[in-house]
């Protein structure tokens, strides 16, 4: 576990690094956010490719890995990890030339397509589920696998992209889930191909968010939030594929909640409003948080709370008792509803007796 431990550390220098540079080409070519619509909560034009620093970050973190370890075939990587890195080079790609040019998101969903498919050629795939205490064998998905894993690669790495919208938000949501996946995999002895794959990203993240959180120096970008959200979503896969168990499936999407709420509630908000399931809107459940008084750095530390009491029973998950979990979680569920509408009835208390 050494080398792992040693791969965070030096990722998180290398982020640590990065990103100053990628504030200042940023700055000297002019990729900035300008704050000209209702979505953007920033007030001045921000450098926008901060992202590339993380991206960068990641592949020193796993060219160094692949030197130290090639002629080990214990901790070789093997070839599903290939496949990670040309997809993700399809996703860092799509993301700078939208960063830079503003894609059109028929354009970005086509990457996406290409990415999640050259994992699937190279085997990283959701095969089947077993339901415990239901149905003993697993149910195997056959010629949906595909349709499956495409669904689940695109999903997450557009759930993350969509609650990059506050400083640091999408970044330290991205630093927690990490954390509590590799804890998950570690203890599982999940894929080597995971558990290198999330030590990297943690470190990097780690590296990268001094300069993003609350007041941000740069924003990541596309080529950041897509970036994270593809290799959340791949790491997912490859961790849990030793079993397709019903709770291998709920983990990760404990630890992806807040992400994975966010863009469900998205998707169906627009249904109903007759828009179009792609187009940006401010509704997402940050702008709320902002809409009822808090300001962005409240919201983030919300969002962040959340996301560690998910994860926190996502870890506990996978060694513990099912159906306590369950009661588990919805009391969780419970407690964090009735917190913010504690926290939210206290606030109007407050305006109400300033406007008396």
């Amino acid at each position: 576990m050494a080398i792992i431990y040693s791969i965070i550390f030096i990722t998180f220098l290398c982020a640590l690094i990065l990103t100053p540079i990628a504030i200042k080409l940023a700055k000297k070519f002019n990729l900035v956010d300008i704050p000209n619509d209702a979505r953007r909560v920033h007030v001045k034009p921000m450098p926008r490719i901060g992202g590339i620093a993380i991206v960068g970050a990641m592949f020193i973190g796993f060219l160094l890995y692949y030197l130290i370890t090639k002629d080990i075939p214990t901790i070789a990587l093997s070839e599903k990890f290939l496949g990670f890195i040309l997809g993700a080079s399809v996703i860092a790609l799509m993301g700078f030339i939208d960063d830079v040019v503003d894609l059109k998101a028929r354009y970005k969903f086509l990457f996406q397509l290409v990415a999640a498919t050259i994992c699937y050629f190279y085997g990283i795939t959701i095969g089947g589920i077993k339901i415990p205490f239901i149905y003993t064998n697993i149910i195997d998905f056959g010629l949906l696998d595909f349709p499956v894993t495409l669904i689940w690669i695109i999903g997450i790495t557009n759930a993350v992209n969509l609650i990059d919208g506050l400083d640091g938000l999408a970044a330290g949501i991205t630093a927690i889930s990490a954390t509590a996946l590799l804890i998950i995999f570690i203890a599982t002895s999940a894929s080597l191909e995971a558990i290198v794959i999330t030590a990297v990203l943690l470190g990097a993240v780690l590296g990268f968010l001094p300069f993003n959180f609350n007041p941000a120096k740069t924003f990541m970008g596309d080529v950041g939030s897509n970036f994270l959200g593809f290799c959340l979503a791949v790491v997912s896969i490859l961790g849990f594929a030793k079993g397709y168990t019903l709770i291998a499936i709920i983990a990760p999407i404990l630890a992806l909640g807040v992400p994975i709420f966010d863009t469900l509630f998205a998707m169906v908000r627009r249904f109903l409003k007759g828009q179009p399931m792609l187009k940006p809107d401010g509704a997402h459940i940050h702008h709320r948080l902002l809409k009822h008084g808090f300001n962005q750095r409240q919201a983030v530390l919300i969002l962040y709370t959340i996301t560690s009491a998910l994860c926190i029973v996502a870890v506990l998950i996978v060694a513990a008792d099912f159906w306590k979990l369950i009661l588990l979680i919805l009391a969780m569920i419970c407690f964090v509803t009735f917190g913010l509408f504690s926290v939210r009835k206290e606030k109007h208390k407050r305006l109400d007796k300033k406007n008396e």
